[in-house]
């Protein structure tokens, strides 16, 4: 039993350790939407940033619903028009210049 619980205790601290580490690309602002407008904005800490060529805007059955291109020099976009969007659960993809997706964040719209 002792080392059962050694164990268990042993993987939750590796785990916690590596939790950290995980950084986001992007982040998303404001969350949760009341606006019409949503701003992606590139992790400047992350080291592969400039790998994300395109961002899109999808409903949660897959549709895209916008895309805007992440040139190397621009650190945010944003997507307007959002008020027209029912409430409900979206996805932001970031996408590489090969049509990769790399990286994906929920968001709720909520009016």
């Amino acid at each position: 039993m002792k080392k059962v619980l050694f164990l268990l205790f042993w993987f939750a601290l590796q785990t916690s350790a590596y939790a950290g580490e995980d950084t986001k690309m992007f982040s998303l602002y404001p969350v949760p939407l009341k606006s019409s407008k949503l701003s992606v904005k590139r992790n400047t800490d992350h080291a592969e940033n400039g790998k994300i060529a395109t961002v899109e805007l999808r409903n949660l059955i897959g549709k895209k619903l916008q895309s805007h291109e992440f040139d190397k020099n621009t650190e945010e976009v944003i997507f307007e028009d959002m008020d027209s969007y029912p409430n409900g659960i979206y996805v932001i993809l970031a996408i590489d210049g090969y049509g990769k997706i790399i990286e994906t964040a929920k968001f709720i719209i909520n009016k």
